[in-house]
């Protein structure tokens, strides 16, 4: 898969993850929780603290995933086969919410 258009596929399907409202606001609240721990792991005296807070936030994003039944195994497949991908469409699934929700888009 390297073209655009797989990426777009791949991209519309996770979007079809997250449709359910909690699933949505779960799974983002678990994306800033992994983005806040990996920016705490170069600091030394907090790498331990960091590691708990991706756990958690990985925790938060597959517990989203229950309130969309059959979400839970394709999400973490999609995530296993396409790390950068999987990022790249998160980051723009949360845009989106973003935006609708502060009437940016």
């Amino acid at each position: 898969m390297t073209d655009p258009q797989q990426y777009e596929q791949f991209r519309a399907a996770l979007l079809a993850r997250h449709e359910h409202p909690v699933t949505a606001r779960i799974a983002t609240l678990g994306d800033v929780a992994m983005l806040a721990g990996l920016g705490m792991i170069p600091v030394r005296r907090l790498r331990a603290t960091a590691f708990l807070v991706v756990g958690f936030g990985l925790a938060l994003a597959n517990v989203a995933h229950l309130f969309q039944p059959g979400t839970l195994l394709p999400e973490n497949k999609a995530i296993m086969e396409h790390p950068l991908w999987a990022a790249r469409a998160e980051a723009h699934r949360v845009r989106l919410a973003f935006a609708r929700r502060t009437h940016l888009g």
